[in-house]
């Protein structure tokens, strides 16, 4: 989500739309466009509910307190709010919490509109009464920028990783859980790398995290004893330090993502727009051109791994943005625009 608002800020400054961006993750602000709140979320959203003075909000916290709070900012000071939907959050409350579920469709009903990054979203979207005119499918991919491919913005241990290892592949994402299942595949990585190092002895997987935390240590500690034992710990990485994931799948000889549940990842667009080939699992809609393997299927995950490692091509790749992904994203501002009432008259969207 971070990557996909700094994009659309820079899609944003090129419509000539202002907007704030208030940052409820972290501490960072840039002394103009960016104010952190996070240390004072509640008391910061208290109040913006009496006082906040911009006609639209779009919010991106995937927690249902936030869309009920901005159900009734639509409903009670007649704002303009619209939401992404990232993850599959709300079609689990749909099958297993019918109570979240139906405090969902009350927050959404309030909304101006509602982005869904796939289909199975925007399905359940519409089965909680949000009109056609008011959804919109739209994956959360955007090209990233020259920024963003940075490779200082990338720990140095992943480079010096990369130049001693080959074929590189890379994933990402950080410890969690799923149902009790390892959410993004960590385990399956580990136990993928003993297998492939059997015909490509210099194979290295980096893992890059895009969130750790002391708490998580722990499991990612066994991980590691898991490799250690498999003779592998040289031939993984698990790199929990922040940094842009861009220049790392620009590197990799192929992308894997086995997670057991997912939104729209917009890692999996990123390696396909780069053309690197990308090995997926299938727990949720996959765009085309992926490999895609049978989630939590250790022996699928291989093959298809092998698959990808036999068809990449470094030489002949180039960067591509299909046409329909070009009308998606026009389509996409487009719908902000109206779905906020924004002219150039206009108060700033946050």
């Amino acid at each position: 989500m971070t990557t996909h608002v700094k994009r659309l800020c820079a899609l944003l400054d090129q419509e000539g739309v202002p907007y704030v961006v208030y940052n409820t993750g972290s501490d960072f602000e840039d002394g103009q466009r960016i104010v952190s709140i996070y240390k004072r979320r509640l008391r910061w959203l208290l109040g913006y509910f009496f006082f906040g003075r911009e006609p639209a909000v779009f919010l991106m916290p995937q927690h249902l307190s936030i869309w009920n709070a901005g159900g009734l900012l639509g409903r009670l000071r007649k704002k303009r709010v619209l939401l992404m939907l990232h993850n599959s959050r709300l079609c689990d409350w749909q099958r297993k919490e019918p109570l979240r579920h139906r405090l969902a469709g009350f927050a959404l009903r309030g909304m101006s509109g509602v982005i869904s990054v796939n289909r199975a979203l925007e399905a359940t979207v519409r089965d909680h009464g949000v009109a056609a005119s008011a959804s919109l499918y739209c994956p959360a991919f955007l090209p990233p920028s020259t920024d963003d491919r940075a490779r200082e913005s990338v720990d140095s241990c992943v480079w010096r990783f990369a130049e001693a290892h080959a074929p590189l592949i890379s994933a990402n994402g950080r410890v969690g859980w799923y149902e009790g299942v390892d959410l993004y595949g960590l385990d399956m990585l580990v136990e993928l790398t003993a297998r492939l190092v059997r015909d490509y002895p210099r194979l290295g997987i980096a893992v890059c995290f895009w969130n750790h935390s002391e708490k998580e240590q722990p499991y990612l500690d066994r991980l590691i004893q898991r490799a250690e034992e498999l003779g592998v710990a040289d031939n993984i990485l698990f790199n929990t330090k922040p940094g842009f994931f861009v220049p790392v799948i620009e590197a990799s000889t192929v992308f894997v993502r086995p997670t057991n549940t997912d939104g729209d990842a917009g890692s999996i667009r990123e390696a396909l727009y780069l053309g690197v080939p990308a090995v997926v699992s299938d727990a949720v809609e996959r765009p085309a051109g992926t490999f895609l393997f049978q989630s939590r299927d250790i022996d699928d995950f291989e093959a298809k791994t092998r698959e990808a490692l036999s068809h990449a091509d470094a030489a002949q790749r180039a960067e591509r943005l299909p046409s329909e992904d070009e009308q998606r994203i026009r389509d996409y501002i487009t719908f902000l625009k109206e779905m906020a009432g924004f002219d150039a008259e206009q108060h700033p969207l946050t």
